[in-house]
């Protein structure tokens, strides 16, 4: 597939079945200043779709660098309140947003990680309107990536720079469903079959989940009463969306006050520009008790001691091992992708979509559920070959979930 055809399906992707713009919405695009082609062409798409105003703010790594070099910790987490308002903008005026993902995975490896994990912590608070909206489902949002050179030669180290681009481009238009002619149909397929598993999911009136594999997972995960497995399409204000571009997951919230034991990583997060490698984490009553990391542990305490709600679970992810990333056989270094790889979970806040009637809940409603509330969601994978995972319902039965790494029949 050549680039041309690669930005104009990859913009038909996000902007028709992403955040599936409609008659004089308005849009904000986030994106990296290596992506200017797609960006562009998803541009063009939304004016072609209706959209009233099309608003475009990009990221530069190696501006980032300078500012985390330069900038003291006060200055990173005292931003003037502009540098937040314009997306809170577009969340109060229920607007779509569409994020572009080209970056390099180590872009901010010689940082300072305390600096780092500061200025995000500043930015949840700051930005704290738009993830309200967001993570409720209440405005339309969709992530989608595109081929940055760097990042294709940390994936493909035996390739010289152009072979490991052409290559990441064609890993991303295969995952992302738009390696042919009608990208929307293809999702429309896709989102149906996730539509079918998620709903066995919420009908299995699950009491709690026990993890288990050879690497060392040995996980219970209680299930909240009234809880909501969702994945693939969602509904915003009537209109249906896909957020995250691929997706192979099936997700719920879990009762944050009910996880025991112990789950590793099987396989490195990249966070911020770092790269957290042997993750462990040890959970009682649902707290994370015990933690450590091969590398950048520094930058996994950040995350842990966010705040009260980063020492818990906020999703519960099911991917089976056969998924279409998983066999690929590669590490992407992105979460975005090597999540619909893996079973995971994410350590801090859960969608309120995954309960019941969880939109239209208060915080302590919602915190009244086992629903838990964070600055953070950071998704880590636990999903190996020979994972399985038994399901306790609420009547006393014992299902079986997960055998050998992937759905049994009955979850198909």
């Amino acid at each position: 597939m050549s680039m041309k055809k690669l930005n104009k399906n990859l913009a038909k992707a996000v902007v028709c079945t992403g955040v599936n713009v409609q008659e004089g919405e308005e849009v904000y695009v986030v994106s990296s200043v290596h992506a200017l082609e797609l960006t562009h062409e998803v541009v063009k798409q939304c004016y072609e779709r209706g959209a009233k105003r099309v608003v475009v703010r990009y990221r530069d790594d190696e501006l980032s660098k300078l500012d985390f070099k330069h900038q003291s910790i006060e200055t990173l987490t005292n931003k003037p309140t502009f540098m937040y308002e314009e997306r809170n903008y577009f969340a109060d005026v229920d607007g779509c947003v569409i994020n572009i993902i080209c970056e390099d995975p180590n872009a901010l490896e010689a940082a300072d990680a305390e600096k780092i994990t500061a200025s995000r912590r500043a930015d949840t608070v700051g930005l704290s309107r738009y993830y309200d909206k967001s993570m409720s489902h209440k405005i339309k949002w969709s992530i989608i990536a595109y081929p940055h050179r760097d990042w294709a030669k940390l994936m493909f180290p035996d390739l010289d720079e152009k072979e490991a681009y052409k290559k990441l481009g064609k890993y991303i238009a295969k995952t992302t469903r738009v390696d042919n002619d009608d990208p929307v149909e293809a999702w429309k397929k896709h989102s149906a079959e996730l539509k079918t598993r998620r709903e066995k999911l919420t009908a299995a009136n699950v009491k709690r989940f026990h993890y288990k594999n050879s690497l060392g997972t040995d996980l219970y995960v209680g299930m909240p009463d009234d809880y909501v497995f969702g994945g693939g399409v969602d509904t915003c204000n009537g209109v249906t969306f896909n957020a995250n571009m691929p997706t192979e997951e099936v997700f719920s919230a879990p009762d944050c006050n009910n996880i025991d034991g112990v789950v590793k990583a099987s396989m490195p997060l990249c966070y911020n520009g770092k790269i957290i490698e042997g993750l462990t984490l040890e959970f009682k009553k649902g707290k994370i008790v015990d933690y450590s990391a091969e590398t950048n542990v520094d930058v996994l305490k950040g995350i842990i001691e966010t705040d009260e709600g980063s020492r818990s679970l906020g999703e519960i992810a099911l991917v089976p091992y056969d998924s279409p990333i998983s066999k690929l056989h590669t590490l992407f270094y992105e979460t975005l992708f090597d999540e619909n790889a893996s079973c995971h979970f994410a350590i801090g806040r859960a969608y309120p979509t995954c309960v019941k009637g969880g939109p239209d809940m208060s915080k302590d409603e919602l915190k009244a559920k086992g629903i838990n509330d964070s600055g953070v969601h950071v998704d880590f994978m636990v999903g190996t070959k020979d994972l399985e995972i038994t399901a306790e319902t609420k009547d006393g039965k014992t299902l079986e979930v997960f055998k050998h790494g992937n759905f049994t029949k009955d979850f198909e």
